[in-house]
């Protein structure tokens, strides 16, 4: 059997125009399961969303006393940050009533930067679905009261796995915050005044005492380390400059003894005041501190070393005596 030479172009018209309308079709097919699989999505959210808001509407009355018995402050939130539910103890820090939190957002609740931070924090936790753990948050009233809120907040997902609210349990730690805050004002209080302290100390352990014009008493007691080495030759410097002091006697008797790097600490103090103009005094040397002086290999020929404090103010004094009797015969 022959076929008709005028019939094979209608025939492949016919079959291009089937595959075409079978395309669409397929295409048709695809965007109507998108559609569909979209609008099964949004009606899982809804009802899972009006689930909820039923389940709190209805349990939440039965559950209203549970809820209230709690000392912390709790609240439930739907996925668009609506407030469900909140117990007693929210309502009362808040100084509100219950219909004025339920079905509100926290912005139609709180003042600004407080809503902001609420809500914040509520969305990245129902965003990434993952619980928030002792979060502290600060919070404000419009009349000026503020403090800190310690939060713990978990998001609860429907039978698909998907966020759709959160649970948050909260506890006012404004006393805990406020006493931390006063505790470190008196720690910083208490250091100011240590250091206070430490510095009349300081001043008190090396006293330099004026007995007569020009003669200055510097009496030492304790330990003498580096730290107080470098105290003595402050004070000393200085005293020997205020009272303009012609010698200055170093009392040790109170001092058991020196290393020898604290008594090169001592040679230096004493070379500093003879660049001053004083002469330095040593009485009350000890055996080991003697001994300490000796090995430090610096030469002693110019110290004046006397035994005790009584020699060393008879000394002073005679010499300043002896100088005064002299200045006028120095004098053109």
């Amino acid at each position: 059997m022959q076929s008709d030479p005028g019939n094979e172009m209608p025939l492949a018209e016919e079959v291009a125009a089937l595959r075409k309308r079978v395309a669409e079709l397929e295409q048709e097919l695809a965007e109507a399961r998108r559609a569909g699989a979209a609008q099964r999505d949004a009606d899982a959210e809804d009802r899972g969303e009006g689930l909820l808001a039923r389940f709190f509407s209805v349990e939440a009355a039965g559950h209203a006393a549970l809820l209230d018995a709690i000392p912390a402050m709790v609240f439930f939130k739907d996925r668009a940050h609506r407030y469900l539910a909140v117990n007693k103890a929210y309502t009362e820090h808040y100084r509100l009533t219950a219909d004025k939190i339920i079905g509100k957002r926290d912005e139609d609740i709180f003042i600004p930067e407080v809503a902001r931070s609420y809500h914040e924090n509520d969305e990245a936790i129902m965003a990434h679905g993952i619980p928030r753990l002792n979060v502290e948050l600060q919070w404000k009233l419009e009349d000026g009261t503020d403090g800190w809120t310690l939060e713990n907040i978990v998001p609860f997902h429907d039978e698909r796995g998907r966020v759709i609210g959160m649970v948050g349990v909260v506890v006012d730690v404004t006393a805990r915050k406020r006493t931390e805050e006063a505790l470190r004002r008196a720690e910083a209080d208490l250091l100011a005044s240590q250091a206070r302290l430490l510095e009349t100390i300081a001043a008190l352990s090396t006293p330099v005492l004026p007995i007569e014009h020009g003669i200055l008493v510097l009496p030492l007691v304790g330990h003498l380390d580096a730290p107080r080495s470098s105290q003595l030759m402050a004070a000393l410097l200085q005293g020997v400059e205020r009272h303009d002091a012609e010698f200055v006697i170093i009392d040790l008797t109170g001092v058991p003894m020196i290393d020898s790097t604290v008594a090169r600490h001592l040679l230096r103090a004493v070379q500093a005041a003879v660049l001053l103009g004083a002469q330095c005094v040593l009485v009350g040397m000890s055996a080991a501190t003697a001994a300490s002086l000796a090995s430090t290999g610096e030469a002693l020929e110019e110290l004046v070393l006397l035994r005790d404090l009584r020699a060393g103010v008879r000394y002073a004094m005679a010499r300043r005596k002896a100088m005064a009797r002299a200045l006028p015969t120095a004098l053109p």
